[in-house]
C-alpha cells in the first residue's frame, strides 16, 4: 500500500484530483440523461401484425393461415412515435422440408433504436403440408327447364378437365368439379362461360384452373316439325278511290311444332289483324302471330307484313253515239 502511494502514478492522480474529475463527469452524464428524458422520454406502444411464414418452399404449404399478433415495443418518444406497421416485420421460420403440426416460436424484426418488449403469442401452431395437384374431370349440372316442345342433348365442357392444387390432403378429396348451367325455358341452343364450383368444404382449401369453363348444350324439338303458312286478316275499307293490291309477308312461312294429331289439323296460322281503315298508302309493320294452344314456334313470333294500297284506276267515258247525233237532211 505504501509503495502504490508512493508510485508516480498515484501522486499524479492525487496531485491532479483525477477522482474529483471522474465523479464530476459521471454526475453530469447522469445529469444529461435525465435532463433527455425529460425532453424525450423512453414510452411503450402496441401493434397488431399479421405474421408470416419464412422459409416456406414452392413444395409445402400452410394448411391454415397465421393468426395476428401482439407487438408491445419501447424506445425514445421522439423514435417510437413514428414507427408504423410496416417497420415491423412478425414471423416464423420453416425447416425446408418440414410437413406436419409444429410449434414455432415468432420473431419480430424493428427498425434501429426500438426495442421489442414483448409479443402475444410467443409460439405459434403451424400445420404444414406438401403442394399437391391434379387434373379432375368437370362435371356439368343442368338446372331449370326448357321452353315447352323442347328437350336438350347431353352437355359438353370445353375444357373437359381442369386442375386442382394445394394442401395434398384437400386435393386427395377431390374426384371433379361442378359447372351449373340455368335452362332458365330457353328455345336454342347455349354456348356460355361458367364458373366451377368445389364442394363446400373445399372451396377455401384448393385452387381450381382453369377456374370457368365454356358450356355447349344442344337443345333441339321434341316433336315433329311442320312449316305453316301465315295469313294476315285486314280489318276496315281504304280511303275511298282506293284499294288494297298485294300483301307481302317476311317471312310468309313458320316452323312450328306439337304433337303430331294437331300439326295434321293445322293449314295456316294467323297474325292479329291489321287496320286499314281510311289508308290512302302502304301499311308495313312487325305483326304478332297467334298460336294455337298446343302449337310451338320454333324460331319468331312475328312476321313483317306490307299491305300495299293504290288509287283506283280513273274510269274512261264512252265516246258520243255519231249515228244518234248525226243530223238527218230535211
Amino acid at each position: 500500500m505504501k509503495d502504490m502511494k508512493d508510485s508516480r502514478l498515484y501522486k499524479w492522480f492525487n496531485r491532479n484530483n483525477i477522482g474529483y474529475k471522474l465523479l464530476a463527469i459521471l454526475v453530469a452524464v447522469m445529469l444529461w440523461y435525465y435532463v433527455a428524458g425529460q425532453r424525450d422520454p423512453i414510452i411503450e406502444r402496441n401493434f397488431t401484425i399479421q405474421a408470416v411464414p419464412r422459409g416456406l418452399s414452392s413444395e409445402q404449404v400452410l394448411v391454415t393461415p397465421l393468426p395476428e399478433v401482439k407487438v408491445t415495443v419501447r424506445g425514445l418518444q421522439s423514435i417510437v412515435r413514428n414507427v408504423k406497421d410496416s417497420d415491423l416485420s412478425v414471423y416464423v421460420e420453416i425447416r425446408e422440408g418440414a410437413v406436419g403440426e409444429k410449434l414455432l416460436p415468432v420473431k419480430v424484426e424493428a427498425p434501429f433504436g426500438v426495442q421489442v418488449v414483448k409479443c402475444d403469442p410467443e409460439q405459434i401452431k403451424v400445420d404444414i403440408d406438401r403442394m399437391a395437384g391434379k387434373s379432375v374431370p368437370v362435371r356439368v349440372l343442368v338446372r331449370g327447364e326448357t321452353a315447352a316442345g323442347f328437350t336438350y342433348q347431353d352437355p359438353e365442357a370445353d375444357p373437359e378437365e381442369v386442375t386442382v392444387k394445394g394442401p395434398s390432403r384437400f386435393v386427395d378429396e377431390v374426384q371433379d368439379v361442378q359447372a351449373v348451367l340455368e335452362l332458365n325455358n330457353t328455345s336454342t341452343s347455349i354456348s356460355r362461360q361458367v364458373k366451377v364450383q368445389l364442394p363446400d368444404n373445399l372451396r377455401d382449401k384448393v385452387t381450381v384452373e382453369p377456374s370457368s369453363v365454356k358450356v355447349n348444350l344442344t337443345v333441339v324439338t321434341s316433336g315433329p316439325i311442320k312449316y305453316v303458312t301465315v295469313v294476315v286478316p285486314l280489318q276496315g275499307d281504304p280511303a275511298e278511290g282506293y284499294a288494297v293490291k298485294t300483301q307481302q309477308l317476311e317471312p310468309n312461312r313458320l316452323q312450328v311444332t306439337g304433337s303430331a294429331g294437331l300439326l295434321s289439323s293445322i293449314n295456316e296460322l294467323r297474325t292479329k289483324p291489321i287496320d286499314i281503315t281510311g289508308a290512302k298508302g302502304n301499311i308495313s309493320r312487325e305483326v304478332e302471330v297467334v298460336f294455337p294452344e298446343g302449337v310451338i314456334p320454333l324460331a319468331q313470333r312475328t312476321v313483317k307484313v306490307t299491305v300495299v294500297i293504290e288509287p283506283l284506276p280513273a274510269e274512261e267515258e264512252e265516246p258520243p253515239d255519231q249515228n244518234h247525233n248525226e243530223q238527218l237532211p230535211g
